[in-house]
């Protein structure tokens, strides 16, 4: 089902039915990985934000998906293709159901198809666009040291995601105006 984004996006953040989606995983397949925090901010208010010890995130997956299905809209950035499916293979190899399909915009291909820009990555385009949020780097060893150090290194790559969600709301105020369609 496609639905014109300019109609459906302002009645969605009206309503409190838009949310901005990241995540940071163990892996970046999800048959040797694990997610390990999720963070979804809703329009206009403050990450809600879960972590799991890497191996361990039925739980989490659980209350994602909970959370998750909330809202109408979800807003992400490269999400389509990395982090909707990764929950899912991830809710899969742990018997739970799939995501509730929900209409999608995701700002890496909005911006690949509607822009002529050099780099389409999240902190090149937040720079770009002049927005006071950036996209927060995150040393190597915190992923190589995840497994000794799963407190220290789950603290920094929370206030990763969430840094990316703050940022991913502010690319989407520069740049809704730019989403065509929504799909689920």
């Amino acid at each position: 089902m496609q639905l014109l984004a300019q109609e459906f996006l302002p009645i969605a953040e009206r309503a409190g039915a838009l949310c901005f989606l990241d995540i940071e995983a163990s892996n970046l397949k999800a048959d040797f990985g694990t997610v390990v925090v999720v963070s979804v901010k809703p329009y206009g208010k403050r990450p809600v934000t879960f972590t799991a010890a890497p191996g361990r995130d039925k739980a989490l997956l659980k209350k994602v998906a909970a959370e998750l299905a909330k809202y109408q809209c979800w807003v992400t950035f490269y999400g389509k293709l990395f982090d909707v499916p990764f929950l899912n293979s991830r809710l899969l190899v742990n018997g739970l159901p799939p995501l509730e399909k929900k209409h999608h915009a995701d700002l890496y291909w909005v911006i690949k198809s509607r822009t002529a820009l050099s780099r389409r990555n999240q902190a090149h385009l937040l720079s770009w666009l002049g927005t006071p949020e950036s996209k927060m780097s995150v040393s190597p060893s915190v992923w190589a040291n995840m497994p000794a150090d799963t407190t220290a290194s789950l603290a920094t790559l929370r206030q990763r995601c969430e840094s990316d969600v703050t940022g991913l709301e502010a690319m989407y105020n520069r740049c809704k105006h730019l989403i065509g369609e929504l799909t689920r």
